[in-house]
């Protein structure tokens, strides 16, 4: 039986549109690319192909709104005092200071909501939503081994004997069993849903009426640049779609996440580094607007008239984007409802479809029906990951790292946070101690964030706090030792010294460790009440991204001074040589010895990203026509560049320049640069919890 002898109604649509956002959808085909290539011939496979299509887009859009909530839940509200000059006619600054404070707690309670959504309450009895997700990804390998167990026996009976039929009613019956409470997730989802809308709903009300309507009024103009801007944001996500979401979802092994590159995005306040990975990108949106508070809370001390201005756009502002954004979970979660609808409804007949598609086969197709279930149920084994794809929020981690090589080895962080080491000429990754969100290498240090994905990223949805804190790692001992009473947002070291930017929203600005216990050295603030989006040493002196203003500076002489006049999206150093990423996707190499750039211009156009070698060549992925891994010969002028590998989503330098880069199913290689400059070796896959 081919597709097209299956009747109209029971076929798959592989091309149909999941929605991931209030404005986004995405197709299909796109979400899992290995589905494209599929076309079953049995019923068998018919079956495994639509139960995979319709489980997808359920998991998908259950991920979409839980990262659009979580997004939520993790902003904050700038904490305004109105004292200038009111905005406007009528408006009293003690009573719009009410209204105010007022909305702020509103939104707290919108976020108390958004919070039983994501996360299991220790004594509640009741699991979140994201943590009864993973049921449905765990269900396909349930069904998928007594599937394969039964066609063992089914392949060594006669079909329509005895002990064939008995099997296949043993199948049926285990299938019947083992699948997932869709039902339970739904009303969960319809519960919450009701408290979230509710308070969604209040939010919407003040802000567009009485004096905080005022306010949004007295600053419209500022709020509709801000509002094009966010759509100019979304046309360029939008334009990047088969680029962000083919990469992201084809890639199955644990080791995607980080690994895939960053998507830069313009923004009113600044660039947003978003990890590889189409849920993550697709909550650009939302964090877009959040951020717009997050920001407001690094502005200096309101000392006269103007900043109180500036304060009060802000609050308008920030208003505003919350109001709009909350506005947009009501949608989400209905269409959510519907495709778990739809599942439940698949399952309600799956294992009498099961049944029924096994007892038309004979034993000369039993081989094919058994070959195209294993690899339209192996299509889908991705989903067992997919919820990873959410954290860290770009608000808590600008910048985070999950592969990071030093010397000969390698330290990887998986998608449940578990830290892995492989060393040259092994051929297993070894399991380390703990979880962490983002680790980084050179020489002896490693360093790390401490921390775990967000409650339901496991298949045991076990929640595991997140301190956030620095920790170093110990190989000796096998053990971290936590060397920081702050949060970290972003941390680096070149081998010698380690750095860390603080999270905490009234700091944001960068520690450098002691060396001993937990004691740390707060470095000057940078200019113009700038903070700093990524960290990055070379030939000895730390350099930062700044969040607002997009420049590069050095740290020396006791302050921070540009080297740069360039608006900027990434950094990366080694050895004495800083590479930078400019807005136009333009890579320079920086060299820290006599402050020129090399070859006095840019060395690459269209970066996806960029890794630097101690010596002043580089490694580039290009994403312009498609993505393909180059290197770059810097010490040529100008730069020469060789193509070397297609479809790769991330390249890697270590400290003693051993190159690494990923392609976009998840597999990692390493260059044999012994055996000429485009021989790779593949390195094992890291282990599946």
């Amino acid at each position: 039986m081919t597709m097209t002898d299956i009747p109209a109604s029971s076929a798959v649509r592989k091309d149909r549109e999941i929605r991931l956002g209030q404005r986004r959808r995405m197709m299909m085909s796109k979400a899992i690319k290995t589905l494209n290539t599929i076309e079953p011939e049995t019923e068998m496979g018919r079956l495994a192909l639509q139960m995979v299509a319709q489980s997808s887009v359920s998991v998908l859009s259950v991920a979409a709104i839980s990262g659009y909530v979580y997004a939520l839940r993790e902003a904050a509200l700038p904490n305004v005092t109105f004292r200038g000059t009111p905005p406007g006619p009528g408006i009293d600054n003690a009573e719009l200071q009410a209204a105010y404070n007022q909305f702020q707690t509103q939104f707290a309670t919108f976020q108390g909501q958004a919070g039983a959504w994501i996360n299991t309450q220790q004594g509640s009895g009741a699991p979140s939503i994201f943590s009864q997700l993973v049921s449905v990804p765990t269900t396909f390998q349930t069904i998928n081994q007594s599937v394969l167990g039964k066609f063992t026996i089914l392949k060594a009976e006669t079909p329509g004997s005895s002990a064939y039929e008995q099997t296949l009613d043993q199948l049926k019956s285990l299938i019947g069993a083992e699948l997932p409470d869709i039902q339970s997730l739904k009303q969960s989802m319809i519960t919450l849903g009701t408290n979230l809308e509710t308070a969604a709903e209040t939010l919407q009300t003040a802000a567009t009426t009485g004096v905080l309507q005022q306010l949004i009024a007295a600053y419209q103009s500022e709020i509709d640049a801000l509002n094009q801007d966010i759509q100019n944001c979304n046309d360029k996500i939008d334009s990047d779609n088969s680029k962000i979401i083919g990469l992201g979802f084809a890639a199955a092994a644990a080791i995607t996440v980080g690994l895939i590159g960053l998507v830069n995005i313009w923004n009113p306040i600044g660039w947003i580094m978003i990890a590889g990975g189409a849920v993550g990108a697709y909550f650009a949106i939302a964090e877009i607007e959040l951020l717009k508070g997050e920001i407001a809370t690094l502005k200096a001390q309101i000392q006269n008239d103007e900043a109180w201005r500036q304060a009060d756009q802000s609050a308008a502002a920030s208003v505003s984007a919350f109001a709009n954004q909350v506005g947009g979970f009501a949608s989400m979660n209905a269409a959510a409802q519907q495709e778990l609808t739809q599942l439940e409804t698949l399952y309600q007949t799956l294992a009498d479809d099961v049944n029924t598609a096994i007892s038309e086969l004979d034993s000369g197709n039993l081989d094919q029906a058994e070959d195209e279930w294993n690899t339209i149920v192996g299509a889908a084994a991705v989903l067992q990951n997919l919820s990873a794809y959410i954290w860290p929020t770009s608000i808590m981690l600008p910048h985070p790292t999950s592969f990071s090589p030093t010397g000969s080895d390698v330290y990887a962080v998986d998608m449940a946070g578990q830290i892995f080491h492989y060393s040259e000429g092994g051929n297993t990754w070894s399991e380390l101690p703990e979880t962490a969100l983002s680790v980084v290498a050179a020489g002896s240090i490693v360093v790390g964030i401490d921390g775990a994905p967000i409650d339901g990223s496991e298949s045991t949805p076990t929640p595991v706090d997140s301190t956030y804190n620095v920790k170093t790692y110990d190989a000796s001992a096998n053990a971290w030792t936590t060397i920081s009473t702050f949060p970290a947002a972003a941390v680096t070291t070149d081998g010698t010294t380690i750095y860390a930017i603080n999270q905490t929203m009234s700091d944001r600005q960068v520690y450098q460790y002691s060396g001993s216990g937990q004691a740390w050295t707060a470095l000057p603030a940078m200019p113009n009440t700038d903070a700093p989006s990524q960290i990055a040493v070379a030939g000895g002196k730390l350099f930062a991204l700044s969040t607002n203003s997009q420049q590069v500076y050095v740290y020396e002489n006791g302050g921070w001074e540009t080297i740069n006049s360039s608006l900027c999206v990434s950094i990366d150093g080694n050895g004495g040589y800083l590479s930078f990423v400019d807005s136009n996707l333009n890579c320079y190499v920086y060299d820290v010895g006599t402050g020129q750039l090399i070859n006095g211009g840019n060395t690459g156009s269209s970066i996806s990203q960029v890794a630097q070698m101690t010596t002043c060549d580089q490694y580039i992925i290009s994403s312009d026509p498609a993505l393909e891994l180059y290197a770059i010969d810097n010490t040529v002028n100008p730069s020469a560049s060789t193509a070397l590998q297609p479809n790769a989503t991330g390249c890697f330098v270590s400290d003693t320049d051993v190159v690494y880069y990923t392609d976009n199913e998840g597999n990692t290689w390493r260059l044999n640069s012994q055996a000429g400059p485009n021989s790779w070796t593949q390195l094992p896959d890291l282990p599946q919890g």
